[in-house]
């Protein structure tokens, strides 16, 4: 069973092609801001530190957290990095370096998720991503890489490389502008992409079925594109300890989401036969008193399991031996695929 929370959402969904007025408004705004940017009226700035975009088309359930992950546990002994990003759902204004004492609510999920997993960086959030760039060559002088996580719309900055994901299972020329769509941007600005990062592929993907994706992504885009795919970890995660993820098939228990997409961590407990049920929240969901209570009412003393981003907004509301969380990484479908992919990388920003 899975719990619908945001109704109010699948009601819009099924009206969509009510929309479309609005959704052609939003198309001429957006295409009036970018080609005032290709003409240069407005002028997006590239700084003297080198960077890594990552972004989409889409309003989210891309994997974007998911990549940059990948790219600091990759780049991290190499350089001194920083992340920066808006920081969506924060309480807080203005730019901040988090620190030890940094909570979701301050920063967002997503860079607490990146604080708590590599502490040896720094973290950085601005909502002014150019203003964000100043910050940190003033305050952190000795930083000589940043990844600018959900860059693609924020054009005041321009990056080195940018890095575009687009999920298999949703891809971005089958999808509409919003609010018909859940497009930010019209399909032909992914040729802005110096890659495309394809998410969530099947792992069993046939070659012809590989050939007529990338056939549908040609119409649009012209350069490189990479499949990738989730390792979901045998381990269970919380603050205190780690569990095998075999007590799952002990008893019921309670899967808890407020991530964009659901549908890879919800597959991947169903392929494994487990009886849960899914309680499905927003993205970026700020859990009230009245959540917290509803969650505790439906796993009594059943396993909470959640996501990492939504780890660090519930596990100091829910008792600790009850709540964990199931890791998930970003790995590339063929081995030639990832060897391709890092050395692209560098030859794009560390040899030029």
């Amino acid at each position: 069973m899975e719990y619908k929370y945001n109704t109010i959402f699948q009601v819009m969904k099924n009206l969509r092609f009510l929309l479309f007025p609005i959704a052609l408004l939003y198309g001429i705004i957006i295409f009036i801001r970018n080609l005032f940017f290709n003409l240069g009226i407005f002028v997006s700035k590239k700084f003297d530190i080198l960077s890594i975009g990552v972004g989409n088309l889409s309003m989210g359930g891309t994997g974007k957290s998911i990549l940059v992950e990948y790219l600091i546990s990759n780049l991290k002994h190499k350089h001194k990095l920083a992340t920066l990003s808006r920081g969506y759902g924060r309480s807080s204004k203005g730019f901040i370096i988090a620190g030890k004492k940094s909570l979701p609510s301050e920063i967002g999920d997503e860079p607490f998720q990146f604080l708590y997993n590599h502490p040896q960086i720094k973290v950085t959030v601005s909502e002014n991503r150019k203003v964000g760039v100043e910050k940190i060559k003033t305050k952190l002088p000795e930083i000589n890489l940043i990844i600018f996580d959900d860059i693609m719309q924020h054009r005041w900055v321009k990056s080195d490389f940018l890095i575009v994901t687009s999920s298999y299972h949703k891809p971005f020329f089958s999808d509409n502008l919003f609010p018909v769509g859940m497009l930010r941007e019209p399909r032909k600005e992914i040729n802005r992409a110096d890659v495309i990062l394809i998410t969530s592929t099947p792992k069993g993907l046939k070659l012809d079925e590989k050939n007529n994706f990338l056939n549908k992504i040609k119409v649009f885009y012209n350069g490189k594109i990479f499949f990738t795919t989730l390792n979901y970890s045998n381990y269970l995660f919380n603050y205190n300890k780690k569990k095998s993820n075999k007590i799952l098939s002990e008893k019921p228990f309670i899967l808890v989401t407020g991530i964009a997409d659901p549908s890879g961590i919800n597959n991947h407990l169903k392929l494994s036969n487990y009886s849960f049920e899914h309680l499905r929240f927003s993205d970026h969901h700020n859990y009230s008193n009245n959540d917290i209570e509803f969650i505790k009412q439906k796993a009594k003393n059943k396993i909470i399991l959640t996501t990492e981003k939504d780890f660090g907004k519930l596990s100091p509301k829910l008792k600790a031996q009850q709540i964990y969380y199931i890791k998930v990484y970003l790995d590339f479908l063929e081995e030639n695929e990832a060897n391709e992919f890092s050395a692209l990388l560098n030859d794009r920003l560390f040899f030029k």
